[in-house]
């Protein structure tokens, strides 16, 4: 088993997560929602993609988000970070265990 790396930004109420390995985002209205959504979301996407014929399965299980997508959760995040203590905005990266 893997851990794929996963970004999180917001504040309490509006929260939005991404795995960057596989392309996945999703939304919440805390981080702990946004992160449970994203394992989750993380967990039934490898599951069907090993369900998949090999040349599909391989295909899938190795996507990116695009370069620009990377570059502007990267740019997001060290945003948040450094603008937390003035707007409440907050942002994370965390592992998510990926079975694949």
């Amino acid at each position: 088993m893997r851990d794929v790396q996963c970004f999180a930004r917001g504040r309490e109420g509006d929260w939005e997560a991404i795995c960057l390995d596989f392309d996945i985002a999703v939304q919440g209205v805390s981080f702990n929602e946004a992160r449970e959504a994203l394992e989750d979301a993380v967990a039934s996407y490898v599951e069907a993609a090993r369900q998949e014929d090999a040349q599909t399965r391989e295909r899938l299980l190795n996507r990116r988000a695009p370069l620009r997508v990377a570059l502007l959760w990267s740019i997001r995040v060290l945003a948040s970070a450094w603008r937390a203590r003035s707007n409440g905005e907050a942002a994370a990266s965390f592992p998510v265990a990926c079975p694949a």
